[in-house]
């Protein structure tokens, strides 16, 4: 019960994806490149543990100080306070923030990039400060976690490219990642806006300054509908660049990311209830999960 109720706080399912990203990333798409890499197999499994570490962090720290609004929005989902006490919530942020960041600073120093150290302490800095003043902002609160699952993303780039080396694939590599990143960060975005939305009532009885607080909510519908058009946007250039060579890639992305993206903002002009911006909200997640597989079809093209 306990150890079920850990993995909840922690969101292991969030973590799986960011686990199945890097993988993706370092074993299929690089692989596939044939693209010169820095990380040797342990290096790689430092990267990926400090990555999930902090992540994990700023879910916890999030639950905690974020408990009496989860009181209200999801009262049957609360975690801190019913499994575990608020001091061993903080146990446990200590613990998996500590071990992000020292497993980030060793493998900084391993790679002979030691400034590469506050790319993990920056993010756990990021990640408290969000949860403690920025979530309470409107937009500012957003953008900050889309950039930091876009930052994810391109972190593996950072550590395992040469950049000293400027061949095509390593530009491939590089422009591909950049996208699925811009991808990432768009359609969070878009997600965490439609996610204040379905929280509204907590967020208005702890007196935080959300946008649908802000401006209402049906403005805030029509702000996150029109924010649908950003990932759009990306998807429409990665067609015009791309079509002529990855049209199995191509073809997926309009069938399984562009379609329901368009869908995702045409419904949220009707959307009613609490029930429906939730469904919108897992529907999203599902739509960059999808987006990300892509990969897979690009990878295969590529060989």
């Amino acid at each position: 019960m306990k150890l079920a109720a850990f993995l909840r706080l922690i969101r292991w399912k969030n973590l799986l994806l960011l686990l199945y990203i890097q993988l993706l990333l370092k074993f299929l798409y690089v692989s596939a490149l044939n693209a010169t890499t820095n990380l040797s197999a342990f290096q790689f499994m430092l990267l990926v543990c400090a990555i999930l570490c902090v992540t994990a962090a700023g879910y916890i720290i999030n639950d905690i100080l974020d408990l009496k609004t989860d009181l209200i929005n999801n009262p049957n989902k609360v975690i801190v306070g019913n499994f575990f006490s608020i001091e061993n919530a903080q146990r446990f942020y200590l613990i998996t923030n500590t071990l992000g960041i020292v497993l980030g600073i060793i493998l900084s120093m391993s790679v002979q990039k030691p400034t590469y150290s506050f790319i993990f302490i920056g993010a756990s800095m990021f990640l408290y400060f969000y949860s403690k003043k920025l979530k309470s902002k409107p937009l500012i609160g957003n953008v900050t976690v889309s950039f930091l699952v876009a930052i994810s993303i391109i972190t593996l780039c950072l550590f395992d490219l040469n950049f000293s080396i400027q061949n095509n694939e390593q530009q491939l590599v590089i422009q591909v990642t950049v996208l699925l990143s811009s991808f990432a960060f768009f359609t969070n975005l878009v997600r965490e806006v439609v996610k204040d939305i379905e929280d509204v009532n907590g967020d208005y009885n702890m007196k935080m300054n959300t946008l649908p607080i802000l401006f209402g909510v049906e403005r805030t519908k029509k702000i996150a509908a029109f924010l649908c058009l950003f990932p759009l946007g990306l998807l429409l250039f990665i067609v015009a660049n791309y079509a002529s060579v990855y049209k199995l890639t191509i073809l997926y992305l309009v069938l399984f990311s562009m379609v329901p993206l368009l869908y995702v903002a045409l419904k949220l002009l009707s959307a009613k209830t609490k029930k429906d911006f939730k469904k919108l909200s897992m529907l999203l997640k599902l739509i960059m999960f999808l987006g990300i597989n892509a990969l897979f079809l690009f990878s295969i093209n590529t060989y």
